[in-house]
């Protein structure tokens, strides 16, 4: 007997047509990833933004037309995303990225593997990490943290003592470090990292 529809395994969009004819789509949380990386919805006005469904997955409803376009995207070459990860699916439904080193650097300053135990291995002057379906979501979930922290600024508290403490997200106290940003001001005690960089 044929597998219901709704539940997605890790590389495989279940599709099925509802009474209007519009195409219901269950994507799995990894290949999701994936498909927005590779811009799979380029074309189709208004982008799918679905909320993720409880196990994860995405439920996206597409008109005849634009299951046309997204088939057509999907047949695309991937393109590794502006942010220097390549994410492909292996025949096995592992899930295989690419990154450059300074980019795998960065994610790692950012806790961007934290709970995740594989390491990367060398190919070719890039970084390949094999995750399984459970690592993956590991892995978005640290790039959403990331991006919800705002790496772009500073947080500022007042102490009882009525100094000033900055938080610094570690890539800006890189920048500050690089540009002289303290240059005159003497810090004291000096700072070390946080847990969080």
């Amino acid at each position: 007997a044929a597998a219901p529809a709704a539940a997605p395994s890790g590389d495989n969009i279940s599709v099925s047509q509802d009474p209007s004819g519009q195409f219901i789509l269950q994507i799995p949380p990894g290949l999701w990833t994936i498909i927005q990386a590779n811009n799979g919805f380029a074309g189709i006005t208004p982008t799918p933004s679905p909320a993720p469904n409880a196990d994860g997955s995405y439920t996206v409803s597409l008109t005849p037309a634009q299951w046309q376009i997204f088939q057509e995207n999907q047949n695309k070459p991937p393109q590794g995303p502006v942010d220097g990860v390549n994410i492909t699916v292996d025949p096995s439904g592992r899930y295989v990225l690419k990154f450059h080193k300074q980019h795998y650097e960065t994610l790692k300053s950012n806790n961007g593997f934290e709970g995740i135990t594989t390491q990367p291995e060398e190919q070719d002057g890039v970084l390949v990490m094999t995750l399984d379906e459970k690592e993956m979501q590991q892995f978005n979930e640290n790039q959403e943290k990331i991006n919800q922290e705002g790496d772009d600024s500073i947080s500022v508290s007042l102490l009882a003592s009525g100094d000033y403490m900055l938080h610094i997200p570690a890539p800006l106290w890189k920048m500050i470090q690089l540009s002289n940003g303290f240059s005159g001001i003497n810090l004291s005690p000096a700072p070390t990292a946080n847990a969080d960089g």
